[in-house]
């Protein structure tokens, strides 16, 4: 355990001198009612981005399609070599669903599947969140809101897991999570970068997550960096198709 957070710490410390002028030490703290975030909201959204998956043993480079209904559904597409489509998947509150076209298989399971992988609790609302720019968890007022310079800090508390939100007092975007559970030592850093206008709001086009997990009972840390570069994303009120229908020769896995 004192070695996973000597392998965090180090990791914060490269991270936070690379990053010495963005925050500086000079803190003032701010009430809720003086304090703005802008939040992507919307009906249903569809994006398109380049995609790149990079962990010790892989490099995936891909297309990924992404359709959202709030609150109730996350479809995907991944597009590999040639543009052959090699996965596909729908998320909703209770259930996780994959189509591997690549070995003919279906794997079903609840979106826990996602938390077993990355090592860190996150229901379906956060993880809609952590793919637009959102706050994981609204603030209250045992929350931490800090102005330092040219941005806000917000620190908050929920059982294990400690979250920080870089937010620009320019902007009122939210331009770096933080997020640490300090049970598993799980670590994730996402930078939400070149904003663009989306109707009147702002989209940051180019998201980047650097996640940080152990193997269980070991102290080595599983690094994994997963980079978004947006080229097309889109609001409407008006109903999304979210196809997922399931060849009849495919293996299914319930996991």
């Amino acid at each position: 355990m004192i070695i996973r957070k000597y392998y965090i710490l180090v990791f914060l410390l490269v991270f936070l001198s690379c990053k010495r002028n963005f925050i500086p030490l000079d803190s003032t703290s701010v009430t809720i009612t003086d304090f703005k975030i802008d939040e992507i909201d919307y009906k249903y959204l569809s994006s398109k981005s380049k995609f790149q998956y990079k962990n010790e043993n892989q490099l995936i480079n891909a297309t990924l399609n992404t359709r959202i209904k709030k609150n109730e559904k996350i479809w995907f597409s991944i597009r590999v070599a040639f543009g052959i489509e090699g996965f596909r998947g729908l998320i909703t509150k209770d259930e996780f669903k994959l189509i591997d076209r690549v070995n003919k298989r279906v794997i079903i399971s609840t979106p826990k599947i996602i938390e077993k992988e990355f090592k860190v609790k996150l229901d379906f609302q956060q993880i809609e969140s952590l793919l637009v720019g959102n706050l994981l968890y609204k603030i209250s007022e045992s929350d931490k809101i800090l102005r330092e310079g040219n941005v806000y800090k917000v620190v908050q508390q929920n059982q294990s897991i400690q979250t920080q939100n870089i937010v620009s007092a320019k902007t009122s975007k939210i331009e770096k999570l933080i997020v640490f559970d300090e049970f598993t030592n799980y670590l994730l850093t996402v930078d939400y970068d070149n904003f663009k206008p989306l109707g009147k709001l702002l989209f940051p086009v180019k998201h980047s997550y650097t996640s940080i997990s152990y193997m269980d009972d070991t102290s080595v840390p599983v690094i994994t960096n997963i980079i978004f570069n947006y080229n097309k994303v889109s609001r409407t009120n008006k109903a999304l198709k979210f196809p997922f229908n399931i060849p009849s020769k495919y293996v299914v896995e319930k996991i």
